[in-house]
């Protein structure tokens, strides 16, 4: 089959994925339109990504993916221990050798510099050049992170790289020159600007955002108005799948909503990931939709935000890795 070909196939069969969850859900709210999600790239299984069919062992694909400043993407191909660097046409530039196959998220810094964490064996994060040429490594386990396992996500920030912790609070490890530095704590996840970005379950079936001044010293009036906001969603929202902010300062929370069976053995009747786009005030700007969730292959990035304003997919199908890009109307 042609490369042409195959691109057409996967179309199809994206849109045959959307229709389907859809057509037995209740109607969307006048809040909540269908997701613009639109393929970029599929990469087969084995062929271009590897993959493992666990018996035992849990079954395992790309475990994460980071979008560079320039519309690319690296991919962390952790089973074939490299990282896969293409460009904005999705055109494969390189691979980037890895010392072992435990390595479970990846992440830029800047367009100069690949990051890997490795949470479970060496509990390092590796810092490399373009090139995978190694420049520095940090152990994630000191002031801050007690258990090297509990380290939620890879955030890298303008005055450096910072691990969130049990999804309560982040420690910078590395400065803007991507040296070990002096640790700092914060509680949430830090923002540009001095803010910090906080999300949680709140029992109900809904989710909590709240924007707070890191410095704690801050008037009470600017803290008054960054008061939190709680988000629902057409099914009880289980888990927040990503949350960030673009350099806008415009907030996007992904969150998985899902409905079970009531009797044994409970098996998912509906789910869908939910993107909401929030304004720095957290008022609520748009509402996409997608039915690409969280699958049997063990995954630790699903979601990131890119450059261009878009929300960007990692999904898995029986035929391999599917990249989308999610479009919302910008105010």
């Amino acid at each position: 089959m042609s490369k042409q070909a195959r691109w057409w196939t996967v179309i199809l069969l994206a849109c045959a994925v959307w229709i389907m969850p859809l057509t037995a859900q209740a109607n969307p709210s006048s809040s909540s339109t269908p997701g613009q999600g639109e393929p970029w790239l599929f990469l087969p299984w084995d062929d271009t990504v590897g993959r493992i069919l666990g018996n035992e062992a849990d079954s395992e694909g790309p475990k994460s993916f980071a979008v560079k400043p320039d519309g690319g993407v690296l991919l962390l191909d952790q089973v074939n221990l490299r990282v896969i660097d293409l460009d904005s046409d999705g055109e494969l530039i390189r691979y980037i050798a890895l010392p072992a196959a435990t390595f479970d998220d990846v992440e830029q810094y800047q367009d100069r510099a690949v990051l890997v964490l490795d949470r479970v064996v060496a509990r390092t994060l590796l810092v490399m050049d373009l090139v995978g040429t190694p420049l520095a490594e940090v152990p994630l386990e000191g002031r801050g992170i007690d258990h090297s396992g509990l380290v939620t996500a890879m955030l890298p920030r303008s005055d450096g790289i910072w691990l969130e912790v049990g999804h309560r609070h982040s420690v910078k490890v590395l400065d803007r020159h991507l040296q070990p530095c002096t640790r700092q704590i914060v509680m949430g996840r830090p923002m540009e600007h001095g803010y910090s970005l906080h999300g949680a379950l709140d029992g109900h079936g809904g989710v909590t955002l709240r924007r707070t001044p890191q410095n704690h010293r801050a008037t009470t009036a600017l803290t008054t108005a960054l008061s939190g906001v709680t988000l629902t969603g057409q099914a009880p929202i289980r888990r927040i799948v990503w949350l960030d902010e673009d350099a806008d300062g415009a907030v996007y929370a992904v969150l998985h909503e899902a409905v079970f069976a009531a009797a044994t053995p409970f098996r998912v009747q509906q789910e869908r990931y939910r993107m909401v786009i929030l304004d720095e005030q957290l008022q609520e700007l748009e509402r996409l939709e997608s039915p690409w969730v969280l699958t049997l292959y063990n995954q630790r990035v699903e979601m990131r935000v890119g450059p261009d304003r878009r929300l960007w997919q990692m999904a898995f199908t029986d035929d391999g890795v599917l990249i989308l890009r999610w479009e919302w109307r910008t105010p």
